[in-house]
C-alpha cells in the first residue's frame, strides 16, 4: 500500500508541476534563436550588447561594466563597479567585494570572493537590481555554480552536495552533487546529472530516476514546461520525457565532433558542437525541434591550429623529474616567472602562506599548450569566468595519478573536456585578462583520484616544484645574499621568538635567518632561494663545530591545496612578525626571510621543525662564524658568512697533563654560588663528553662542555647570570660513565 501511495503522490506532483505557471521573473523566453551563436570550441554564445559590457545575463537585459585594480595570485579587485538594464544604469560600487561577477537573468548579482582562497574558501556576495546588499554565504571546495534560468536561484557544488539557494528568502536546499546540474524555468524541477543516470527533484523530492548510460554528462538541461529533460556527453544527445522517463529522441555524432554545450530555448533543442581537427578548432550550432528533427545548423569561423612535433629535452639539471616543456610556443623558451612554488606571501604579521604552483606571466590570449600526454580530468571553475582550469592526468586510473594543472583559461576557447586524449603540444586553450593588460597562468602537478576529478574532494594534492621539471630553464643569473638588518648581515632571534639579538651576543636556542634575492631568468619579480645550507666554525682554530645542514628545499609536497596545509607552514621556511614579514604580490622587491634552521636536514617538512634551533648553549663562548650558502633550480649559487659571538657564561675548560685513573665528577664550589661557579670532573681516556646543567623540573638550562676531550683533569665555569635562583643539576656523561650533582645558585 506504501508504494502505491508514493507512486500516485509522485504522478500526482509530476501533473502539478506541468502545469505551473511560469514565475513572473522568468525570462528565458527572451533568449531567441536568432540571437545564438557559438565560439571555437562550441560553448553556445550570447550577443554582445554593449562593447563595455564584461558579463552579461543570458537573457541579454542585464549588463556589467568594471575596471581591474590591484591582484594577487588569484584574488582582483574590481573597481567602478556597473550594473546596467539594456541601456540604464542601475547602480555603482566604487569596489566590488569580489574578484569575479556573474548576472542572473532577474538581475541579481554575485560576486566572487576569493580573498581566503589560500583557505579553500570562497565567499558568495548577493546584491539585488538596485544595488542593494542582500546576503553572503561561504564555501569550501566549491567547483560548480550557475544562476537557474528565472535568475531567482543560484546553485553552488560544495565538498558535500550540490546547494540551491533561493536568493528571494534564502532557504537552501541540498541535493546529490553529480557532474551537472540545471534548475528548470519555473524553479520547480532540478535535475542533477551523475554516472549512467540523471535525477529530477520537485518541491524537494526525488520524483524520477532516469537511466541514460552516460559516464561522463557534459551538460543537462531541464525545463518543466515541456517536461522534459535533455543530457549530452562527448559523442551523444539524449531527450527524455519527465513524466514517464522514456526516451524522446537521441543524436550522435562522431569523428572530430563532440557535443560541448546545450540549451533548451523554448520548444527547441540546441547543441553546441565542437569540430576539432589537427589543423583547426571550430563550433557547429545545432538546433532541434522537440521531436529530434534537425531545424538550423550554424558554424562559427575557424581557428587554425598549429600541428607541432614533440621537441627532444635532455635534462639540463640534476633534478629527478622528467623534463617537460614550456606550456607555451616557442616551446624552448622561458617565460616571465612571477610567483615561484612555496613562495611566502602576505605582508600580514599574523598571516600569511606559501604559494602552491607556479604562476608565469602571459599576453591576455596568449595560446597555452599541453606538456604531456594524458588523459582529461577535469574542466571546472573555482569561481566565475577568470577561474576556468583544465587537468591532465597521465593516466585514467580511478585511483590516485598525476596530472598537469592549467588555471586561468577562457572557457569558451578549452578544447577538451574529461575523458578526451590530449598529445604533447595540443592547443589546450587561451589565458584570460588577469589586471588591464597582461593575464598569467597557474601551473603545477597535482594528484588527485578518481576517473573524474573535483575540487570539493579533499585531494587536490601539490606534487613538486614545477621549475624542476621545466626545461630549457635557461637561467644565469646567481642568487644573492642580501642584508637582513642594516647591523647584521643575517638575522638571529630567539626561537620562534620577536627577541632579536645582536651578531655579538647570541645566547641559549637561536634561530638563523637569512634574506635571499634570486631572479628566474628575465624575470624583475623578486624570487626565494630554491635550497639553503648552512654551517658554523670555530674562529680560534677553523674547526667545523656544526657540519653542512640543509636549511630548506622549495619543493615539498602537500596533501591538499588548502590553507590547512600550506599557511601554517609558511612560518617553518619564513620569518614572519612585526619586524621581518612578507611583501606585496604586486611589489618586484621581496622580502624572503628564510629561516634555515627550522630544518632537520632532510628535504621533508614537518610542523614540529618549527621549534628546531641552533643551541648557541652547547659550546664554550667565543668567536664562530656563520656560513651560508643559497642556490636556485638551475644550480646557481651564493655563499657568504659572518663571524658572531656565544655568550652563554660558558667560558672555558681547562685541563691539566695528568691523566687519572678513574673517571670522578667533583663538587661545584662556591656552592651556594652567586652568579658563577666551578665545575671539575676527570677522565682517564679519550672520551666524548657532554655536561649538562638541568632545573628542577628536567629541563635542559645549558650544555656546558660537548666535545671529545684527552685524558685528564678539567675543570668548566658556569655563570648564571641570566638564569634565576634555585636548585639545579649537572650531569656528566663520558662513555659509559654518568653522574649527577646538585647546586644551588642564589641571587
Amino acid at each position: 500500500m506504501l508504494s502505491k501511495f508514493i507512486f500516485y503522490l509522485i504522478v500526482v506532483q509530476l501533473l502539478l508541476i506541468q502545469f505551473l505557471p511560469l514565475s513572473a521573473q522568468d525570462n528565458q523566453g527572451d533568449l531567441e534563436l536568432k540571437d545564438l551563436s557559438v565560439s571555437i570550441n562550441g560553448s553556445i554564445l550570447l550577443p554582445i550588447i554593449n562593447p563595455d559590457a564584461k558579463i552579461i545575463s543570458e537573457n541579454r537585459k542585464y549588463w556589467c561594466s568594471f575596471v581591474i585594480g590591484k591582484v594577487t595570485d588569484e584574488d582582483r579587485e574590481l573597481v567602478n563597479f556597473k550594473l546596467f538594464f539594456k541601456n540604464e544604469l542601475l547602480f555603482v560600487l566604487p569596489k566590488a567585494p569580489g574578484s569575479d561577477v556573474d548576472i542572473s537573468n532577474a538581475g541579481y548579482v554575485v560576486f566572487f570572493d576569493h580573498s581566503e582562497h589560500f583557505r579553500n574558501k570562497l565567499k558568495l556576495h548577493f546584491y539585488s537590481p538596485n544595488g542593494k546588499f542582500l546576503f553572503s554565504r561561504s564555501y569550501s571546495g566549491a567547483d560548480m555554480f550557475g544562476f537557474s534560468k528565472s535568475g531567482n536561484k543560484f546553485g553552488i557544488r560544495n565538498a558535500e552536495n550540490l546547494l540551491v539557494v533561493s536568493i528571494l528568502d534564502r532557504t537552501v536546499e541540498k541535493f546529490e552533487k553529480g557532474y551537472q546540474f540545471d534548475v528548470s524555468e519555473n524553479d520547480k524541477l532540478i535535475a542533477v546529472a551523475l554516472v549512467n543516470k540523471i535525477k529530477i527533484y520537485g518541491y524537494g523530492s526525488l520524483i524520477r530516476i532516469i537511466k541514460t548510460g552516460l559516464s561522463y554528462p557534459r551538460k543537462v538541461q531541464v525545463y518543466a514546461d515541456k517536461q522534459i529533460v535533455a543530457v549530452v556527453d562527448k559523442r551523444t544527445l539524449h531527450v527524455y520525457s519527465i513524466t514517464d522517463g522514456r526516451l524522446i529522441f537521441l543524436k550522435q555524432i562522431n569523428g572530430a565532433l563532440s557535443y560541448r554545450d546545450l540549451k533548451i530555448v523554448g520548444d527547441k533543442i540546441v547543441t553546441g558542437i565542437h569540430k576539432r581537427t589537427e589543423t583547426e578548432s571550430r563550433g557547429l550550432l545545432r538546433t532541434y525541434s522537440i521531436n529530434g528533427n534537425l531545424n538550423k545548423e550554424m558554424q562559427s569561423l575557424g581557428r587554425q591550429i598549429k600541428h607541432f612535433e614533440g621537441i627532444d629535452l635532455p635534462k639540463q639539471n640534476n633534478s629527478d623529474y622528467d623534463p617537460i616543456p614550456w606550456p607555451f610556443a616557442p616551446f624552448d623558451s622561458m617565460r616571465t616567472i612571477w610567483n615561484h612554488y612555496e613562495q611566502h606571501m602576505g605582508s600580514g604579521i599574523t598571516s600569511s602562506y606559501l604559494h602552491q604552483g607556479l604562476d608565469l606571466i602571459t599576453p591576455i590570449g596568449e595560446h597555452t599548450y599541453a606538456v604531456a600526454d594524458g588523459i582529461v580530468k577535469c574542466v571546472l571553475t573555482l569561481g566565475g569566468a577568470s577561474y576556468w582550469r583544465i587537468a591532465i592526468s597521465d593516466t585514467q586510473a580511478a585511483g590516485f595519478s598525476d596530472g598537469w594543472l592549467y588555471a586561468h583559461l577562457i572557457q569558451n576557447t578549452i578544447q577538451f573536456d574529461v575523458g578526451d586524449t590530449v598529445q604533447i603540444h595540443d592547443y589546450l586553450g587561451d589565458i584570460i585578462y588577469w589586471s588591464s593588460n597582461w593575464g598569467h597562468i597557474h601551473f603545477v602537478q597535482i594528484r588527485d583520484s578518481g576517473l573524474v576529478w573535483s575540487y570539493s574532494d579533499n585531494e587536490w594534492g601539490i606534487n613538486f616544484n614545477p621549475m624542476l621539471a621545466l626545461q630549457p630553464l635557461a637561467d644565469t643569473t646567481s642568487p644573492y645574499i642580501d642584508t637582513v638588518f642594516n647591523y647584521s648581515k643575517f638575522g638571529f632571534c630567539l626561537n620562534e621568538t620577536s627577541t632579536y639579538l645582536q651578531p655579538d651576543s647570541l645566547y641559549g636556542d637561536i634561530d638563523i635567518i637569512v634574506k635571499v634575492i634570486d631572479y628566474a631568468g628575465a624575470s624583475e619579480w623578486q624570487q626565494p632561494a630554491y635550497r639553503t645550507y648552512y654551517w658554523i666554525k670555530k674562529v680560534s682554530n677553523d674547526s667545523l663545530i656544526f657540519p653542512r645542514t640543509m636549511g630548506q628545499i622549495l619543493n615539498h609536497q602537500y596533501p591538499f591545496y588548502e590553507g590547512n596545509h600550506y599557511v601554517p607552514y609558511a612560518t617553518v621556511i619564513y620569518k614572519r612578525d612585526a619586524i621581518l614579514h612578507g611583501s606585496s604580490w604586486m611589489s618586484t622587491v621581496r622580502n624572503f626571510h628564510h629561516v634555515v634552521t627550522n630544518s632537520n636536514g632532510d628535504s621533508l617538512i614537518e610542523l614540529s621543525e618549527k621549534n628546531l634551533a641552533f643551541s648557541t648553549s652547547n659550546y664554550l663562548d667565543g668567536a664562530y662564524r656563520i656560513f651560508i650558502e643559497v642556490f636556485d633550480e638551475a644550480g646557481n649559487s651564493d655563499i657568504d658568512s659572518m663571524d658572531v659571538q656565544f655568550k652563554n657564561g660558558i667560558t672555558s675548560v681547562v685541563g691539566n697533563n695528568e691523566e687519572p685513573v678513574s673517571y670522578s665528577l667533583k663538587q661545584n664550589f662556591p656552592n651556594p654560588f652567586n652568579p658563577e661557579t666551578k665545575i671539575e670532573f676527570e677522565i682517564p681516556k679519550k672520551e666524548f663528553v657532554q655536561l649538562i646543567i638541568y632545573d628542577v623540573l628536567g629541563r635542559e638550562v645549558a650544555m656546558l662542555v660537548n666535545e671529545e676531550l684527552k685524558a685528564g683533569s678539567y675543570n668548566v665555569v658556569w655563570n648564571a647570570e641570566k638564569n634565576g635562583s634555585g636548585v639545579y643539576f649537572y650531569k656528566i656523561k663520558a662513555g659509559d660513565y654518568t653522574d649527577i650533582k646538585r647546586m644551588l645558585l642564589v641571587k
